[in-house]
């Protein structure tokens, strides 16, 4: 076994929560580079009960922390605890700092519990809860990795047991504990709070000191850049991380390393799920990577991920304070991001409920909430988090961070955008209302001051809305004024492009087009008539339908708010007309004859947005080819 950060004389327990997003100009900041270390990470399987386990008059005591509630008594107060569905021994593993508990995703079972008690230096500490933790689709995030727990951390322990419980009495698959041992790095010692480095008129001019990724140690190798984005802030959640307050100095940024492994390497995420923490000292640490210079989408408030961000104070709030360190490096914090992203500190917002699965929110999906600008996260959440005696501070907190935002305006105005606008060319007819091609090139006029030129998109298929403009996806960063860009067929896409400076820092999100494909030609179904299938070079995809008798129809289903219907077609002389529908309601007919051989796009324009079953059905006993069909949804 490899030598673990030196632990200290605790039988306390730390158990990480909070995840969030912010965006904020590159600043490098004077601190040694650390050198990457490869976290070691211990399996330990759960498989049932523990017949010896269960005896222990203390298997099911009562567990402090995070409690994962049933969904169904939500509204009458307490939780149901469900049925035991797993008991492990007390496993003795490598010395960690993070553990987690994980099972397959996808799982029927509906857990209602976990947790987690561990040996450190003083003997075994009690049962501690820890919260089921989502990565969020709220954004249009996706992740194909493990379902899990938020990470538990402890001050140095090498032995962990752990009591699951379902509303079934089911034991989820492939359940089982995973531990860390983040190892030793300079980042360990040197993590302190650097000297700020602020840009004026940026928004960074009361900019906290921060400990960046390479501060505590990232191995950049376990993951990648989290590429979905918030478009605007609208609210900061603050979060703990129960269990023990009393880990040292030098700890921090090994716990820190620790939780980045589990995310990573346990749940198979991209990243570390959160962009800021702050420890009881008052240092604060950049989680996710790009959360420096970006907004990407967090894990810290599932189905409330988008245009929020979460702050996690390091420590169990729920019977001692935070210490002043950590509050005062917490509001530094919240007024940055009020004042760099002008959310109005006390204010209320409504939040639109993402529908992330497995989060435990206390409305319904697709549902609205009204909420605090700065809110804890037991406010839409069924958790104990940020715990009772932080979340009591809120309202002086409120006040303070208001006070700070107030004079940064006073003192340095409004905050601008170190670059402007920028104007992009107009597109063809090729591009715009349809992006016929599969990739094509779009671009921009030059702007002053920037170095290059980052991609955005939003986009959903045919049958689902579009999302809204508090998400944006990066695709591409490119150093000219042209990105050559593909989308996938059936989609409706929203392209938009910000400028990038010297510094790193973004300028605003500026609108390019937006445009759709045309569907897939298998989605044109044939459900009457007959129709042929035939290949020509000079058809678009180098195919198409063909029929000769009337009442022939092709039917794309489950289009969702259409304005046009546009269909690609093959004109000559004696050709047929074909009426268009969407539902019942006949919307329009095109007429393919023509004086001569042709492909052409011929347009229906609807009254209104309309929604369901779209049929292109044939009038005529006359030749009809469809080669394509599109749908603006704008």
């Amino acid at each position: 076994m490899r030598p673990l950060v030196r632990r200290t004389t605790t039988a306390s327990l730390v158990l990480a929560l909070a995840i969030g997003g912010v965006l904020l100009p590159a600043v490098e900041l004077p601190l040694p580079e650390a050198a990457a270390v490869p976290p070691e990470v211990g399996v330990v399987p759960v498989a049932g009960i523990d017949a010896t386990a269960r005896r222990d008059p203390t298997a099911l005591g009562r567990a402090e922390g995070h409690a994962v509630p049933h969904a169904q008594d939500h509204a009458d107060g307490p939780a149901a605890p469900g049925r035991l569905a797993a008991l492990s021994g007390r496993a003795e593993t490598l010395e960690f700092l993070v553990a987690g508990v994980t099972w397959d995703a996808g799982t029927a079972e509906e857990v209602t519990e976990v947790a987690l008690r561990v040996r450190e230096d003083r003997g075994w500490g009690g049962w501690q809860s820890v919260g089921v933790e989502n990565i969020g689709s709220d954004g249009g995030a996706a992740t194909d990795g493990r379902a899990g727990t938020e990470p538990f951390l402890s001050t140095g322990a090498d032995a962990v047991q752990v009591r699951v419980r379902t509303l079934s009495g089911r034991a989820p698959s492939g359940l089982r504990v995973d531990v860390v041992d983040p190892g030793v790095a300079a980042a360990d010692r040197s993590a302190t709070r650097p000297p700020s480095s602020a840009t004026a008129a940026t928004g960074d001019e009361i900019r906290p000191a921060l400990v960046p990724r390479s501060g505590w140690g990232a191995d950049e190798s376990l993951g990648s850049m989290w590429p979905e984005v918030s478009g605007r802030l609208d609210a900061l959640y603050v979060h703990h991380t129960a269990g023990t307050n009393s880990y040292s100095r030098s700890q921090s940024a090994a716990i820190v390393r620790g939780i980045h492994a589990y995310h990573t390497k346990s749940r198979g995420w991209p990243d570390i799920g959160y962009q800021f923490l702050v420890d009881r000292y008052g240092t604060v640490f950049v989680g996710r990577r790009e959360a420096a210079t970006d907004n990407p989408i967090g894990a810290q408030a599932g189905g409330f991920n988008t245009g929020t961000i979460g702050v996690s104070a390091m420590g169990n709030f729920e019977t001692t304070g935070p210490t002043a360190s950590m509050l005062r490096s917490l509001e530094r914090v919240l007024a940055w991001k009020a004042y760099r992203y002008h959310v109005p500190v006390t204010g209320s917002v409504s939040l639109p409920n993402g529908g992330s699965p497995d989060s435990n929110t206390r409305s319904s999906p697709g549902g609205v909430v009204r909420v605090p600008r700065i809110l804890g996260h037991r406010t839409t959440h069924w958790t104990a988090c940020p715990g009772e005696r932080l979340q009591s501070r809120l309202p002086a907190i409120r006040r303070t961070v208001k006070a700070m935002k107030d004079a940064a305006l006073d003192r340095y105005g409004t905050v601008r955008y170190p670059t402007g606008e920028i104007q992009p060319h107009a597109a063809t007819a090729n591009q715009y209302p349809i992006q016929w091609p599969a990739r094509t090139r779009f671009s921009w006029d030059p702007e002053p001051g920037a170095v290059r030129y980052q991609v955005l998109e939003r986009y959903a298929g045919y049958g689902s809305p579009m999302p809204n403009e508090r998400y944006w996806r990066r695709i591409i960063t490119v150093s000219g004024t042209s990105a050559n860009l593909y989308a996938a067929e059936g989609l409706s896409v929203q392209y938009a492009i910000r400028a990038v400076d010297s510094a790193g820092r973004l300028g605003p999100v500026s609108h390019l087009v937006r445009t759709s494909r045309p569907v897939p030609f298998t989605a044109m179904a044939r459900t009457t008539g007959t129709w042929a299938r035939v290949s020509d070079g000079d058809y678009f995809r180098d195919r198409a339908w063909s029929t000769i008798h009337a009442d022939s129809r092709l039917v794309v289903s489950g289009v969702e708010r259409v304005t046009q219907v546009r269909v690609m077609v093959a004109t000559a002389p004696g050709r047929g007309r074909v009426a268009v529908y969407v539902g019942s309601t006949r919307v329009g007919v095109i007429n393919t004859d023509a004086p001569s051989d042709a492909q052409r796009v011929l347009t229906v324009r609807l009254p209104e947005a309309m929604s369901g079953r779209v049929t292109l059905r044939t009038l005529d006993e006359a030749r009809v080819r469809v080669s394509g069909v599109a749908f603006v949804r704008w």
